[in-house]
């Protein structure tokens, strides 16, 4: 017969053979995923009022999405943004994108951000929050994600005209536009 001596020791070499996977070093498999749009809209400008007037509204957005390993995953990550309503002014910003997977394909992705407007030789700060839907690729080989959607984007800024803008746009992946030349050139080739 052993002693309990013996017994408590074979037991705690058991149990650490037991957890020594779980302490066991492994990859993390989630990847950043990275996107650049290019948006074109309205944008209701708002001053003294919520909408005194219509503008076209043309933007240019990259973002970075973490900890998605596949396309039902919930992602988190940083974007920046340029963008103009009808080349008056102009906003500089950048903020959090939240990617809210409601459908495999046809997320949800919500963010906020602050901004600086850029009009008639002066700077003003501004904030401003989004929603968007639309078709988001998640790409397993690349670093690379298509994303595509309607974007409604609310913006308030200060400045000698402080107001609220509301901005209406369809987003555009960059990479779609640059499909065409693409198979051009390989076309020619």
């Amino acid at each position: 017969m052993s002693s309990p001596r013996a017994r408590a020791a074979a037991r705690l070499v058991v149990l650490c053979a037991a957890c020594a996977p779980l302490a066991a070093p492994t990859a993390a498999r989630a990847s950043a995923q990275v996107s650049a749009s290019g948006q074109v809209g309205i944008v209701g400008v708002g001053e003294d009022s919520y909408w005194t007037r219509t503008k076209l509204d043309l933007g240019l957005r990259v973002e970075d999405v973490w900890l998605r390993e596949r396309p039902t995953d919930f992602g988190i990550g940083p974007y920046v943004e340029a963008r103009t309503a009808a080349f008056v002014y102009g906003d500089y910003g950048a903020g959090v994108v939240a990617i809210l997977p409601i459908d495999q394909t046809f997320p949800l992705w919500v963010g906020a951000g602050g901004f600086a407007r850029r009009q008639d030789q002066t700077w003003a700060p501004g904030v401003n929050a989004f929603v968007a839907w639309g078709g988001r690729s998640f790409n397993y080989d690349s670093a690379y994600a298509m994303a595509y959607g309607v974007i409604l984007d609310v913006r308030a800024h200060g400045g000698e005209l402080p107001g609220v803008d509301t901005v209406l746009a369809l987003s555009i992946d960059l990479e779609a536009l640059a499909l065409p030349w693409i198979f051009g050139i390989n076309a020619v080739r």
